[in-house]
């Protein structure tokens, strides 16, 4: 009996050490580094010494069979897009040689974890081990991305790389003789497209989203420019500078563009010819016409005088598990999460809702001038049930917020959880004054509701973007 007791209480306390040993995950926003691979032989697939490569990586994710922990993957930089200044780290691409297959690098830190502090702080043709989680990601628009995820580290780079991509130094594809729209699309429909980047030029027949997060444009090009035949996709501008709005490019512009041509297949299974994100344009000519489906330039704007301007319109700034600028005050009463949901760029907001009251995202408060204001925003149920939404201001008095006079367009606008709606509505602000801007989500039917891409502007200049 004596040694039944004493077995029973040894495996208790073999329970008890093993369940008080347990990690405990620490938030995105601490520089710690990924676990390693569970093995603990140093010469097992995805250690340092026998990482991964890309394709084997892919192999894994897409056989639903990889790791959970952290392991390594070897792959050459095809990419660098996009530094986060707030976590300063760098999101980029790596491939096999001579592969079109590439990994996203999300958000990742530098070697040995360290912060970056620009863009330049990777080249292209660069080899990184990189450690960190390999996963399927999956955009709002049906994409699944293979990628790295957020917090990997870099364990060593060979070579210096290059600023730019491997291109053709001569023909077909080259700066002195770049395909044309029908050529591009004929080597992608034939499977001879490159994998590398290549020269190509067309005329600008639409220009379709100006990308605030990442100053990019995505807009179309065909040899006539009268049709939309190829899709370029978040693309930069002159030489890989940033566009400041969609009105830096105009229908009827004649583009030389550098770049990744291919085909991309949306969630409705409808292939789409495009020049793939990252591309630039090496020369523009000619003024354009403005027309096409671009709207004309407005009249010109109203003054705005001293009125304040704001930013993080796009959800994508979060400081103590809020998005930055908002919810600042009571003009917002709304419960707010953080979605991968977006409608561009990495993030949305969640705007709890409830059928007992209206409930409110509330931007700080601003000092406006009098006048006719525009609100732009996307929005999305987060369920099944259905939101609707209704954009509106109130005033605010000495640091309190109006809260028996606020002021809503009446226009309320319902919205599904299988496609984003953009919200677009006029506001008008009676006299100058400090004021909180807010989208509110009714309590009918009162559930969830999912807000990006949030613009404010007094004609055509951005108040909040």
């Amino acid at each position: 009996m004596k040694k039944y007791i004493f077995s029973v209480l040894m495996a208790a306390m073999a329970a008890f050490t093993f369940s008080s040993c347990e990690d405990v995950p620490e938030p995105y926003t601490q520089p710690t580094q990924p676990a390693g691979p569970g093995n603990t032989d140093p010469n097992q697939k995805g250690s340092e010494s026998n990482p991964y490569t890309v394709a084997e990586a892919i192999a894994l994710i897409k056989a639903g069979t990889a790791p959970s922990t952290a392991v390594c993957v070897k792959g050459k930089i095809t990419a660098v897009t996009f530094f986060n200044e707030t976590y300063s780290s760098l999101s980029y691409n790596i491939a096999d040689e001579g592969s079109s297959d590439v990994i996203e690098v999300y958000s990742g830190k530098g070697k040995d974890g360290a912060n970056f502090s620009s863009k330049d702080d990777l080249k292209v043709g660069q080899t990184v081990v990189v450690k960190g989680i390999v996963k399927a990601f999956t955009k709002n628009d049906g994409t699944i991305v293979n990628e790295i995820d957020k917090n990997s580290t870099i364990i060593s780079i060979e070579n210096t790389g290059t600023t730019t991509p491997d291109t053709p130094a001569t023909g077909k594809g080259s700066l002195s003789d770049p395909y044309n729209v029908a050529e591009a699309i004929a080597a992608i429909k034939a499977g001879t497209a490159p994998t590398t980047q290549v020269y190509l030029t067309g005329i600008i027949s639409d220009v379709a989203f100006y990308n605030e997060t990442y100053k990019s444009i995505t807009y179309y090009i065909s040899d006539d420019g009268k049709s939309k035949d190829m899709q370029v996709y978040s693309g930069k501008g002159l030489n890989g500078a940033d566009f400041a709005s969609k009105e830096d490019l105009k229908v009827g512009q004649k583009v030389t563009i550098l770049g990744k041509i291919m085909k991309f297949t949306d969630k409705n299974g409808n292939d789409i010819m495009e020049v793939d994100k990252t591309s630039s344009i090496v020369k523009i000519e000619g003024e354009g016409t403005g027309g096409g489906e671009v709207k004309p330039d407005p009249k010109p704007d109203p003054t705005p005088g001293e009125v304040a301007t704001g930013d993080n319109g796009g959800f994508e700034n979060w400081t103590d598990s809020k998005p930055t600028n908002w919810n600042t005050n009571s003009a917002g009463n709304a419960s707010l999460t953080k979605s991968e949901d977006a409608h561009s760029g990495k993030y949305s907001v969640q705007v709890a809702g409830t059928s007992n009251t209206n409930k409110r995202l509330g931007y700080k408060e601003m000092s406006l001038k009098a006048g006719k204001y525009t609100i732009k925003f996307y929005a999305k149920a987060a369920t099944a049930t259905g939101a609707s939404v209704c954009p509106g201001h109130v005033a605010v008095n000495d640091g309190t917020v109006d809260s028996q006079n606020y002021n809503y367009t009446k226009q309320y606008v319902k919205v599904s959880n299988t496609e984003w709606t953009l919200v677009e509505q006029e506001m008008t602000i009676e006299k100058d004054g400090t004021y909180s801007i807010v989208i509110m989500n009714a309590k009918n039917p009162g559930a969830a509701v999912l807000i990006d891409d949030f613009t404010f502007l007094l004609g055509s200049t951005a108040i909040i973007k």
